[in-house]
């Protein structure tokens, strides 16, 4: 009717809108349900602990981009007790080391006066007195526990550093360098051990490992120049009493971490032998682990002396020093994130062989001799370094039981000092008059670092093949 007032129907709503209207921490628990990480069922793998997967995926939940990923792990050190305190460990005893070490032949000739030659001797006898000794300090951290192990060689390392402070001869400063050795070679497979003890076997454990590099080469790039301001203002004998006391004190602090070490869970890798709960030593894969070992020592001191070499005799040699803080640079940033990324190719021949490939790639480009084909090179190189070092560490904690894996640990350190020792030699056959590589050495190790690659990768194709059944005795 004209006039007539008429009745508004109210619109009908969506029931979604209204109840996410009336209730929006709905809506907000729909996103928490479908993002939240939940332990993955099965496992991460064999040998390995329960993996992270997103509520309602199939795959393994990730933090996107280099940021998130550092803040993952970093999160992951705040998390676990113990592991942010072996960690910075880890980076004073790099800084205390890097003080002295890089400078302790100028000061074994300015300041106690030795000859070259006995120079030399002690150097090389630290050198393989870490190396060398490697699975003895295993050995040890088996035995006496891996904090004690670790507190024990932070004390021997001190004592080292003052003896070569006040040793007045060659043969007080060849048995402190021996003894400085030693000590390195009891901390190091030590220190890896208690990190697996706090961790695990999962698939944190390459994380930590890519953060202990990280935190060496943070503390290896920081510490020279400490050393070097120290050489500067004319008191070099200043650092061996700072590095002592770095190392005493480090070791009082460690020391607290035993119960943690002691009361934490052994996650055990591998498949159990019968009844007793304790996995068998797979020695076919231990021999791998310990040829990638080998294969990435060979390669890797080309670094130490066949690229510097070669650099001061086709540029300047100041520009050492910038390839060497180019190395450290791209090592600590890559660490992370790039084995993050790295972590979603299961197969670790794959990994190793392609990283082989990658300082293949590296030494063509080193054969150039230009200076960018040298920023190139040791880029590429730092990249390779970066996946090859904590895979071999995973791999060991994987298939070594935890009674055996500080020995284990020392092995690896043996194969890569006994890759580098042929290198050296390699390197000094093919040397030219000045004592420098040419590109003919450069282009061998491009076929040399290729092979690995191929022997890496094929024999591991041929471990995974299954063992024939044995064939029964005819009566």
């Amino acid at each position: 009717m004209p006039g007539a007032r008429r009745h508004r129907v109210p619109p009908v709503r969506r029931a979604g809108r209204r109840t996410r209207a009336r209730h929006p921490e709905r809506g907000q628990d729909r996103f928490r349900a479908r993002h939240r990480r939940v332990p993955r069922q099965g496992g991460g793998g064999p040998g390995r602990g329960p993996g992270l997967v997103r509520a309602g995926h199939g795959h393994p939940g990730r933090v996107r981009g280099g940021f998130g990923i550092v803040r993952e792990a970093l999160r992951l050190v705040r998390r676990t007790p113990g592991c942010l305190p072996l960690l910075t460990g880890n980076f004073a005893v790099a800084f205390g080391s890097n003080i002295v070490i890089p400078y302790l032949a100028i000061f074994l000739t300015r300041e106690q006066q030795l000859g070259p030659a006995v120079v030399a001797l002690a150097i090389t006898v630290k050198f393989w007195s870490q190396q060398g000794l490697s699975m003895l300090g295993g050995w040890i951290a088996d035995r006496v526990g891996p904090v004690s192990a670790m507190c024990g060689g932070l004390v021997v390392r001190a004592l080292s550093y003052l003896l070569l402070l006040a040793a007045s001869g060659p043969v007080p400063v060849v048995a402190a360098c021996a003894l400085l050795g030693l000590g390195g070679a009891i901390y190091v497979p030590a220190g890896k051990s208690a990190l697996v003890r706090l961790l695990g076997t999962g698939e944190e454990l390459r994380t930590a490992f890519a953060l202990r590099s990280t935190a060496n080469n943070a503390g290896s790039a920081l510490g020279p120049l400490a050393g070097s301001l120290l050489l500067f203002l004319g008191e070099p004998r200043i650092g061996f009493v700072v590095t002592s006391a770095i190392y005493l004190v480090l070791a009082a602090v460690l020391l607290r971490l035993r119960k943690l070490t002691d009361l934490a869970p052994a996650v055990e890798p591998g498949p159990e032998a019968g009844g007793g709960g304790v996995p068998l030593l797979d020695r076919r894969k231990l021999t791998w682990i310990l040829g990638c070992a080998f294969a990435f020592g060979f390669c890797y001191i080309q670094l130490e002396y066949a690229l510097p070499v070669f650099t001061g005799s086709v540029q300047s040699p100041s520009l050492v020093g910038v390839l060497f803080t180019v190395n450290a640079i791209a090592v600590v940033l890559l660490q992370v994130p790039l084995n993050q990324y790295a972590g979603r190719v299961a197969s670790s021949a794959l990994v190793v062989s392609g990283a082989l490939l990658l300082m293949a790639v590296s030494f063509a480009a080193a054969s150039l001799g230009s200076v960018a084909s040298l920023v190139v090179c040791v880029l590429l190189f730092s990249t390779a370094e970066v996946l090859i070092d904590p895979r071999i560490d995973s791999e060991i904690a994987h298939t070594v039981p935890a009674p055996r894996r500080g020995m284990a640990f020392g092995l690896v350190g043996t194969a890569i000092a006994g890759g580098g020792a042929c290198a050296n030699a390699l390197a000094g056959v093919l040397a030219a008059g000045d004592g420098a590589p040419g590109s003919r050495f450069w282009l061998l190790l491009v076929a040399v670092s290729a092979g690995f690659a191929a022997v890496v990768y094929l024999t591991s194709a041929v471990m995974r093949r299954p063992a024939p059944a044995p064939q029964p005795v005819a009566s």
